[in-house]
């Protein structure tokens, strides 16, 4: 459980190493952090590539970590891991490239993305799958997913938990480049060295305005966006709060800045991580990969258990949409009531103050208010 380090030709190769599927964990990522502190002090190195070993990038966060006390030193550990990412990643004086083959989803997506480029080999995947688990992207997805690929296509991938071809990401703009798995590392560390030596533009991904300005029709388009992504959930997806907090981490980005939409989507995280909706889809996804290796007699027992929580799952699901669309309602009519009762409150004082006349002309107003 660990990263690898080395160097040739003035490119250093940082390589996680975390059988079978490259997970992290705090450990992994102190590792990484270490070698990267290394190589971006070291005179010899020019630029970096960072990969994993067994022909997959890093498939995210292990998940056998969630829903145990391990889960809180996550936790307590994502802002330090985002400054390290910031530092070493995406603005160290090194550039860094992310060499892409088979998984790169969740933490290994966000990881990537923090690089200064994407090459992927062919046949990768790529995605924020998080909210299945009932959680949402927690180390800058929500804010570096946006800039890369557009509002409308980031919400799309992180709200529906999609993973994307390698083909799919290089149209979106997740990836630049796309080879075969022969040609990666080659690939990517020609492109480290291309952009050390600045004939390729160095791109900071959360400094990115392409996709995220501050003002104008883009603006206006990645608001509208957002706003059709929170109906869209308030209508069908009420009663699971991770896509709210979601949502509110975007918005928050795209009108107050990265910095703010980080606190944000680290608010949410946390909150989310708590939630009852993590732990309910934590034990049915667990469950799912023990039915896989089961034996026969065990597979019925599971299959039985499977069923029965996604009932459960189900009716409560629906009962928090129920309460949850009562409350609107009850907020509603109560903003109506409030409303009726300062025009009436309006209109007496009127009457009781110009006599009949007074009262012709509130009634009157009072129409024209209706």
């Amino acid at each position: 459980m660990s990263a690898r380090l080395s160097l040739e030709d003035g490119v250093a190769v940082v390589t996680l190493d975390n059988a079978p599927v490259n997970a992290l964990t705090p450990a992994v990522l102190d590792s990484l952090f270490d070698q990267l502190r290394k190589v971006q002090r070291n005179p010899d190195v020019k630029a970096i590539v960072l990969t994993g070993v067994h022909g997959k990038f890093c498939a995210g966060f292990d998940f056998t970590l969630f829903g145990t006390p391990q889960m809180s030193a996550i936790l307590d550990t994502r802002e330090e891991a985002l400054k390290e990412m910031g530092a070493l990643l995406e603005n160290g004086p090194k550039p860094t490239v992310a060499a892409v083959e088979g998984a790169c989803l969740g933490g290994g997506c966000e990881l990537a993305m923090a690089c200064s480029a994407r090459v992927s080999a062919k046949g990768a995947q790529l995605g924020l799958p998080e909210v299945r688990l009932g959680l949402l992207p927690g180390l800058g997805g929500t804010q570096r997913m946006p800039r890369l690929v557009g509002m409308d296509q980031a919400l799309n991938l992180m709200l529906s938990a999609a993973a994307v071809s390698a083909d799919d990401a290089l149209s979106i703009g997740l990836v630049d480049e796309v080879v075969p798995s022969a040609d990666l590392m080659a690939a990517a560390r020609a492109a480290a060295l291309e952009l050390a030596a600045g004939s390729r533009p160095r791109r900071r991904t959360l400094q990115l305005t392409h996709h995220m300005p501050a003002s104008g029709e883009g603006f206006v388009a990645a608001g509208r966006a957002i706003q059709d992504a929170q109906a869209q959930v308030s209508r069908k997806f009420a009663g699971q709060p991770h896509l709210d907090y979601l949502l509110e981490a975007a918005a928050a980005g795209l009108v107050q800045g990265a910095g703010a939409g980080l606190q944000k989507e680290g608010e949410g995280f946390r909150a989310a991580a708590s939630s009852r909706m993590h732990r309910l889809t934590l034990h049915f996804f667990k469950a799912t990969r023990s039915l896989k290796r089961a034996p026969g007699p065990l597979r019925l027992l599971i299959q039985a258990y499977l069923f029965l929580g996604l009932v459960f799952m189900y009716f409560y699901v629906r009962l928090a949409y129920i309460k949850t669309s009562f409350m609107r309602g009850y907020d509603l009519a109560r903003k109506k009531g409030d409303k009726k009762g300062s025009g009436s409150t309006s209109s007496a004082s009127t009457a009781s103050g110009s006599g009949a006349g007074g009262s012709k002309a509130a009634a009157a107003g009072a129409r024209k208010k209706k």
